[in-house]
């Protein structure tokens, strides 16, 4: 009996839960090259968790917007005063940071319409901003669209990482699968984060940018994860053809087969 997937060539960027992943893929038929792009470290010597709390400590600071459970638990980890935090309006992006927050003994006051920064930002702007200072926890990378349009309601905005992601997989790994991708060795890629794709496109942009996207678009199904990566994906020119309604990896993954199935009717 033939499966959905069979002798399809998919590439998975995922780093938390690869074998799973390939697992779900390989019992619908398909062929997976692995490749992990990122892991979750704590930025060097944990400063930005120290100038957090340090913020925190010395700045009136009217609300604190915590975007990952990853964040919050490092950041507790490496400076343990909840009761500082405390002292702030809390909003968690999602159930992520919400549980996080609770492991540390807090309570958020505030959680986003949806977890994404536009969720935030609805949730926000129904806050009495002006002359507000607003401390967000990010992970790697600014985030301007947050920033600007905050300072656009009167509020000032600190940013500052608690972690950032380093590189999981050798330097020829991910060149090799962008070569493949570029040589159409590869039917289907996955992203399962919005950080893998500009990491990725940051690699591809060293081979050939424009040959690479033009893959991406017309010759390889891209499949992602959910709103947030597929966002990432359209910043950079590429339309997602695979979104699951449920941003999980099986989701994604029956997603895709069901992309396949279509096609081959």
């Amino acid at each position: 009996m033939s499966r959905p997937l069979d002798g399809v060539r998919v590439a998975i960027t995922e780093n938390r839960y690869p074998e799973q992943l390939t697992q779900l893929l390989e019992r619908l038929g398909a062929i997976v090259l692995s490749c992990p792009l990122l892991k979750e470290t704590p930025i060097e010597n944990a400063a930005g968790a120290r100038r957090f709390i340090s913020i925190c400590e010395n700045t009136q600071i009217d609300y604190i917007v915590f975007y990952t459970g990853v964040g919050v638990d490092l950041l507790f980890r490496e400076v343990n005063k909840p009761d500082v935090v405390a002292r702030s309006k809390i909003l968690a992006r999602g159930p992520k940071a919400v549980n996080a927050l609770k492991r540390a003994g807090l309570e958020a006051n505030l959680i986003a319409d949806s977890a994404t920064t536009e969720g935030i930002l609805a949730t926000l702007l129904r806050e009495p901003l002006n002359g507000k200072a607003i401390l967000v926890q990010l992970y790697g990378q600014e985030n301007p669209e947050l920033s600007t349009a905050l300072q656009k309601r009167g509020a000032t905005v600190i940013g500052v990482s608690i972690y950032s992601y380093a590189q999981a997989s050798e330097t020829s790994a991910i060149e090799d699968m962008v070569k493949k991708i570029l040589d159409k060795e590869i039917d289907a890629i996955t992203f399962t984060s919005a950080t893998q794709v500009p990491f990725l496109f940051r690699t591809a942009d060293l081979l050939d940018a424009a040959a690479f996207r033009k893959r991406l678009k017309k010759d390889v199904v891209v499949a992602s994860v959910g709103e947030v990566t597929s966002r990432a994906l359209r910043s950079l020119g590429v339309e997602p053809h695979v979104e699951p309604a449920e941003s999980k990896m099986g989701p994604m993954v029956k997603a895709l087969a069901e992309f396949f199935e279509k096609r081959k009717r």
